[in-house]
């Protein structure tokens, strides 16, 4: 379990929303609407993995809360958490309301956050590579990071991105193979299960 929560440390490598730069081919007067260039999902990646190492390389010993507050303003914006609640959920899904969806998402949120921060504290410079992206499905592409001189962290981190309607977004990552996704999927069952099947996720 450990080996997936160091995984989540770097899951603040990812920066996953599509953002599209507008492109000006065409004069206005033709009334066509601007043309716009999708970012890919390594792309989004390197960026985000870039402006983390930044962070930590050039902040003097940043404090748990310069690295909560900067998590919750470049990272959680671009992972899909309603998606990963439903998905921990599994058929238990089914008999959730809305509340208690919302609930369990945010659940998740503040387990992954809580552990980056943690684990970001720890940070001892190491370097990564990126390796090419490979599609999955039509609709999913998995992108490999190998980090350098790993020590306690995991040698490579595969992070999952799928295409939502608000653009590409992260909704797993593994650490040598363990996937983030699972083991929030065990977490939820282990603690319906201590609630006797009837956890409700509110707050």
């Amino acid at each position: 379990m450990k080996r997936v929560l160091m995984a989540i440390t770097t899951l603040s490598l990812f920066a996953a929303s599509v953002q599209a730069a507008p492109g000006y081919n065409y004069p206005a007067s033709r009334l066509q609407a601007p043309v716009y260039q999708e970012v890919g999902p390594d792309t989004l990646l390197r960026e985000g993995m870039t402006k983390l190492l930044r962070f930590l390389r050039t902040s003097d010993s940043p404090q748990p809360q310069q690295i909560s507050a900067f998590l919750e303003r470049e990272v959680a914006p671009y992972f899909d958490f309603a998606y990963m609640a439903t998905w921990a959920a599994g058929p238990m899904n089914r008999h959730m309301n809305d509340q208690q969806r919302q609930a369990l998402a945010q659940k998740i949120k503040e387990m992954l956050l809580g552990t980056l921060s943690k684990r970001l504290s720890s940070y001892d410079n190491q370097d990564v590579r990126f390796f090419r992206p490979r599609r999955v499905a039509d609709n999913e592409v998995k992108v490999r990071v190998g980090i350098l001189q790993a020590g306690g962290y995991p040698a490579s981190l595969d992070f999952r991105f799928y295409r939502s309607d608000a653009g590409w977004k992260v909704f797993d990552v593994s650490a040598n193979g363990n996937s983030a996704l699972a083991f929030y999927r065990r977490h939820v069952a282990n603690q319906s299960r201590a609630q006797g099947g009837s956890r409700s996720y509110r707050r």
